[in-house]
């Protein structure tokens, strides 16, 4: 999303810069053959001297404006970028944030020639927040939130979308993944927050992190939204089983979110 906005930039001023050298040209053409028209009978070294002044001021004078113009939407594509940037991450765990993570799902599901793509979804949500900031601090549960963050990004591929979706609930979104791939993907990062060593910084002491997943399997139609659910479902009954656990869902052809068959 960011590189369009780049290029699209890039191509306004290349835009502006070519009209504004048409006009430059056009305005010496004219001149030139107005001088020429009316001082035919002159000498030609003084009318070439003339020519050349013709030329010259006017590139003097538009090379500033062009140099002004470019610096000035350099600056505005970098705020640009940089708004971009903060509006679609979010502060503390650098996820996308929610809405532009399910508008993210519903565009890449659909990007395909063949329809759209089957994959799969998780959702997972920490284990006792709620325990670590009544006894450390909210601090200490903004730094675990962080950490799980950073373990989900490097736990998955480059091509996959990690979505904060909640206070403590995060999404991934693995398109084209198989059962096999979801299932190793979501072991991959239970096992690995399960085995992270997390020291609070207020608290001294190391704080045993785990998650609990919810994850679906689809083969169907069914939008962001129905799949979030789905999965958010699953989360729960994993919460329910023990936490620190997986459940899975499969929506396959003619099934339905609110009736998804269960692994």
């Amino acid at each position: 999303m960011l590189d369009r906005l780049n290029a699209i930039t890039q191509r306004r001023w290349g835009q502006v810069a070519l009209l504004t050298l048409a006009g430059a040209l056009l305005f010496v053409i004219v001149g030139l053959g107005f001088r020429v028209l009316v001082f035919a009978g002159v000498d030609a070294e003084l009318l070439w001297r003339d020519a050349v002044n013709a030329f010259v001021l006017p590139l003097l004078f538009i090379t500033p404006l062009l140099v002004l113009l470019g610096l000035s939407l350099t600056e505005n594509a970098s705020l640009k970028q940089k708004y971009a940037q903060e509006l679609a991450h979010d502060s503390l765990t650098s996820c996308l944030t929610g809405p532009l993570f399910t508008a993210a799902i519903d565009v890449i599901a659909t990007s395909s020639a063949t329809g759209r793509r089957p994959g799969a979804l998780l959702v997972i949500d920490m284990d006792h927040l709620r325990r670590l900031n009544e006894q450390i601090g909210y601090a200490a549960g903004n730094q675990a939130l962080s950490a799980i963050a950073a373990i989900i990004r490097a736990s998955v591929r480059s091509g996959d979308l990690v979505g904060r979706i909640g206070g403590d609930e995060f999404s991934v979104y693995l398109p084209g993944a198989t059962k096999a791939n979801a299932e190793k993907v979501a072991e991959r990062i239970r096992n690995a927050v399960a085995e992270a060593s997390f020291e609070p910084v207020a608290g001294g002491l190391t704080w045993p992190l785990t998650v609990s997943v919810g994850a679906v399997l689809f083969e169907t139609d069914a939008t962001a939204d129905e799949l979030l659910l789905t999965a958010d479902r699953q989360m729960q009954a994993a919460k329910e089983k023990g936490r620190n656990r997986i459940e899975y869902a499969h929506l396959r052809q003619g099934s339905s979110p609110s009736r998804p068959s269960l692994h």
